[in-house]
């Protein structure tokens, strides 16, 4: 069906352009040529039909079963909405409206991430992997704690969601015949919106942050091959010289800076102090070197929806700032999308006043101000999930779970997985224990393994998201904590108020256990490594009005390494952090655009540590490695997209880590731990490597005779490798002249529709890759998480989702764009056109009134 109609489309348009070159002909030889041109009016209008069909209606009125008064909905340029109603009820219908007009096929897919039911549209999907994903995602069942929340929501949150839900229900009814092209494509319909479908897509985006469990699992296998010492190495700790926000919960950490030494200086060889191993760690059963298959992709999955590699949110109070009022900055780093992620709005009515970005599926907004507050958001990086060995036996004890010398009953369910184009059903059983289900049937590389369950925050009964939706109507500090109660994901959130406060708190929620449950996975038949609880909310990390003066958060170390509660081992390094708070330094007295160009900010801190190594070692090998050095001779250290020095860094780190890393690892585990490890990490620990080298990864593991002189030799040969090395690898992709080796030819952002990937759907749904700035560390963040990849990969696929920079002072004069547009169809005038705006780090105004947003209007009435 998909096939067929997509022929269908393209034969339409083909065959209007014949006939329109035939008229031409005709006319022209003929004189006459009017029976052509009515062939050409209709088939030519068929096209147009078809397209306008899917378009929204963004003018005029039109009349709606469900509203209580009239509602207008205000469209500026860019296709954002002003959204102006008498109720809450009636705003949060509209908006569900609304949001279905732009972004109903992504809202849809993000429900179907949540049921586990993508198989149903998509097929099996190649070695079955689709269905694979369906099963995972099914043992996990985000519906049923969504289920929960939905018994125990406010009475205002509830009013909220259920009117979000019938507005969406409302265009599904109006337009059940008129979906936008995704569905006619894959020849599906779409079921009525449920009030728990928001719910659990915001377990979705709890889902797409949590990494700490992959990681115990890849840390399992290099522990078992390499032993304790070897793999804390691989792990470095937090770097020392990094800023952390507090020391302990009120108190701010003084701000700090990172010492860089200049350029063509080696810095100093002193050992950066490596946590010690546990006697404990190495009681670890044996896993083989795989993770593939449904987590895999279920993970790409997400990372579009909201990835977890980084954010950065600032705030500077008026002390600080050119008007004497706060400035708050916004960026949350994401996974890369089409359409973008984040929906613009403006929604006024039943004292709601906010302006923000909002997320497909989620009434309110997520992020943003209202008259009184502004607030912005980044990933906590806390770690909410364990992972347990649990012990079961078949034989003497069927359908049972070992547990404190006891053995207690598996809780099971049946989950049946429908399969687009089949009659055949995939039916399975998930079996849990109290912690949480088992993962070996879920999780193909773990069924011949000891029995794997997960616990996870998420899956609690008490998780909630409904504080989301409280935070649009709070006025003061006190409110917005308030409002961080009901708020179990893990964030950073950062305040202003129009009284000239900032402030700084922690939502979600944080288990009470030993940190050790975090690194690998522990015993879960001794009940020795039980949760004890969560933090409580008071306790939660939190600052108001520092002395300061400004507050920063990139996903760096927000409590110090010996804060008495464990909140997590595996925060952002804190590179990204420290140059925020340097340019923060340095101006006195800041402006919004200010602002703007630390928001595009391509310096990178770990490029300065590494570069005089790569310097000094290729000069001294002379050939392709001393040209490396030349053209890394004058280099500032900005990774910008017409920079050659940037490519030939980015190239010469990610060769060196691979050269170093795969021979010790194996090909496999290297290429696991490349996939799982966060490529910021991967650059702390290659600077650690290189300013304390040691034999077991230059030299030889077994040669611990050897002295400084001998291992730093090892050291700058296996540079001086990797130099030739990538020179070889630049003049192979872009020829022998060094000027053609820009980083952004070879670093892009595809911003791709899930069905883009697919010859011809590319010319519909896609856009031209882009050349782009910056990598993992760097503020204007470029994440390119494949460079250490043996093939590397150099493409972008963590991005600023959206940016954002608000004026406590004037919130006319805030500023705002996202990725692409506003739109999900690529008919629409809005599919596409921020991209070069944000590409380029041009904003729009964030002055969404009835002026500004004056260029469509459109009146929504209640039918009676």
């Amino acid at each position: 069906m998909r096939k067929l109609t997509f022929l269908l489309i393209a034969g339409i348009v083909a065959i209007s352009t014949l006939f329109m070159y035939i008229a031409l002909i005709f006319f022209h030889t003929l004189g006459s040529g009017l029976v052509m041109l009515a062939l050409i009016a209709l088939v030519s209008g068929t096209v147009i039909w078809l397209v306008q069909r899917t378009l929204p209606q963004t003018s005029g009125s039109l009349t709606l079963a469900g509203l209580e008064q009239p509602v207008s909905v205000n469209r500026d340029r860019w296709g954002v909405p002003l959204i102006t109603a008498a109720s809450l009820h009636d705003v949060a219908f509209a908006q569900g409206y609304i949001m279905a007009q732009d972004r109903l096929f992504q809202m849809e897919l993000n429900r179907r991430i949540a049921q586990g039911r993508l198989a149903e549209i998509f097929g099996a999907g190649p070695k079955n992997q689709i269905v694979e994903t369906d099963i995972y995602l099914r043992t996990l069942n985000l519906y049923e704690p969504a289920h929960v929340e939905w018994t125990h929501v406010d009475e205002r949150s509830r009013l909220e969601l259920q009117a979000y839900a019938d507005g969406i229900n409302a265009f599904l009814r109006s337009h059940r015949r008129r979906l936008p092209l995704e569905f006619t494509l894959l020849g599906v319909g779409i079921e009525p919106w449920q009030p728990v479908d928001s719910l659990a897509y915001g377990r979705v985006l709890a889902l797409s942050l949590i990494g700490n469990w992959r990681l115990s699992y890849v840390r399992a296998l290099i522990q078992d091959k390499l032993g304790t010492e070897l793999t804390n190495q691989l792990f470095p700790p937090y770097p020392a010289e990094n800023p952390s926000l507090l020391t302990v919960t009120g108190a701010a950490s003084p701000l700090v800076s990172a010492t860089v030494p200049p350029s063509g200086m080696a810095p100093s060889a002193g050992a950066v102090s490596l946590s010690t191993a546990m006697s404990w760690l190495s009681m670890l059963p044996r896993f083989k070197v795989r993770m593939r298959s449904g987590v895999s992709l279920v993970q790409a999955l997400l990372d579009s929806l909201c990835g977890a590699l980084g954010s950065n949110t600032w705030v500077v109070d008026g002390t600080r700032t050119t008007t004497g009022k706060p400035l708050l900055a916004n960026d949350p780093h994401l996974g890369i999308s089409m359409p973008a992620i984040w929906y613009q709005i403006a929604l006024r009515g039943g004292d709601l006043d906010v302006v923000g970005f909002s997320l497909p599926g989620i009434p309110g907004v997520i992020i943003g101000h209202n008259a009184h507050i502004a607030w912005g958001i980044s990933y906590a990086e806390a770690d909410v999930t364990t992972l347990y060995l649990e012990i079961l036996d078949s034989a003497e004890h069927p359908k049972h779970y070992r547990y404190t010398g006891c053995w207690l009953p598996l809780h099971t369910r049946q989950e049946t997985i429908r399969i687009r184009k089949t009659d055949k059903p995939v039916v399975f059983t998930v079996r849990s224990t109290r912690h949480g289900p088992l993962l070996n049937e879920s999780v193909p590389d773990l069924k011949h393994y000891p029995p794997v369950t997960l616990k996870w925050t998420a899956l609690e009964p008490t998780y909630t998201s409904t504080g989301f939706l409280q935070l649009n109507f709070a006025t003061n500090w006190q409110q917005f904590q308030a409002a961080m109660r009901d708020i179990s994901l893990n964030m950073n959130f950062v305040y202003s108020d129009r009284e000239g406060n900032i402030g700084y708190c922690m939502s979600g929620m944080v288990p009470l256990r030993s940190g050790e449950s975090g690194l690998l996975p522990v015993e879960g038949s001794t009940g020795t490594h039980e949760w004890s609880g969560h933090l409580p909310h008071e306790k939660m990390p939190t600052l108001f009005n520092p002395p300061t003066h400004m507050i920063v958060t990139a996903n760096h170390q927000i409590v110090p390494t010996d804060y008495p509660v464990y909140i997590t081992r595996t925060w952002d390094p804190g590179y990204r952090a420290q140059r925020i708070i340097e340019l923060l330094a340095a101006t006195p007295r800041l402006s919004v655009a200010d602002f703007q160009r630390i928001q595009a900010d391509v310096y990178s801190i770990p490029a300065a540590l590494q570069t005089p190594y790569f310097i000094a070692a290729g000069t001294a090998a002379g050939g392709d490695a001393a040209l490396a050095a030349n053209l890394l001779q004058s280099w500032d250290y900005h990774l910008t997209s017409q920079s050659v020095s940037a490519a030939v860094y980015e190239v010469t780190a990610g060769t060196l880590l691979c050269e170093i890393l795969e021979p010790l690892l194996g090909k496999d585990l290297y290429s696991l731990y490349s996939r799982i490890y966060f490529a910021s990490w991967r650059l702390v620990l290659l600077s650690q490597l290189l300013s304390n080298p040691t034999a077991a990864f230059f030299g030889k593991s077994q040669d611990v005779s050897a002295d400084t002189t001998a291992i730093c030799a090892w050291r700058d040969a296996a540079i001086a490798q990797a130099m030739s090395s990538a020179i070889g690898q630049l003049r192979a992709k872009f020829g022998a002249d060094s000027t053609k080796w820009r980083w952004g030819a070879l670093h892009k952002a595809d911003f791709a529709h899930p069905l883009a990937k697919q010859i011809p759907l590319n010319l519909l749904f896609g856009l031209e890759p882009l050349a782009r700035p910056g990598d993992s560390v760097t503020v204007n963040v470029g994440g390119a998480e494949g460079f250490s990849l043996n093939p590397p990969k150099y493409d972008q696929i963590i991005v600023a989702a959206m940016r954002m920079i608000i004026d406590l002072a004037d919130w006319e004069n805030s500023l705002w764009v996202i990725t692409t547009g506003q739109s999900g169809q690529p008919f629409s005038l809005h599919y596409r056109d921020q991209v070069s705006r944000w590409d380029k780090g041009i904003y729009q105004p964030m002055a969404v009134s009835e002026h500004s947003a004056g260029k469509k209007r459109l009146v929504m009435k209640p039918r009676t």
